[in-house]
């Protein structure tokens, strides 16, 4: 199956995440989705970016960050203003400073996020260089 994009005015950095996502899903990777679609603008709504669909047809709402920045502080606090939009937050490095991120840092940024009390965040998924790096539910 191919990834369905239901929003005309994705950007080309959103379709092309939203189509690794869908053949990962497909591949049995992205653990409790079969597929991921592109999700529709809902006017005046803030939505996330895709939908992670699951084995029985419910949906789950994810939404992309793809930071400049490596201040792994202010990421942290933008992913939890993310909290009434989204439960699954999608995170790609390697546009301006944020490829200079490693691992045990955005780990360590998780842990915190997960520790801080009062959000709706479920999943991180954290990508870089094409690969998914860091992939943690809560």
């Amino acid at each position: 199956m191919q990834y369905i994009n239901n929003n005309p005015r994705a950007t080309p950095n959103e379709i092309r995440i939203g189509e690794f996502l869908h053949d990962k899903a497909e591949a049995g990777e992205l653990p409790g989705a079969i597929s991921v679609s592109g999700a529709a603008e809902i006017p005046g709504a803030r939505s996330g970016d895709y939908r992670f669909i699951h084995p029985y047809g419910s949906q789950t709402s994810a939404d992309l960050m793809q930071p400049q920045t490596k201040r792994t502080r202010s990421l942290a606090q933008n992913i939890l203003e993310k909290n009434s939009q989204t439960e699954i937050i999608v995170v790609e490095f390697g546009i301006g400073e944020s490829g200079s991120i490693k691992v045990e840092e955005a780990q360590s940024m998780i842990d915190n996020i997960f520790a801080t009390p009062g959000h709706n965040i479920k999943i991180i998924l954290i990508l870089k260089e094409g690969q998914i790096i860091i992939d943690v539910s809560s």
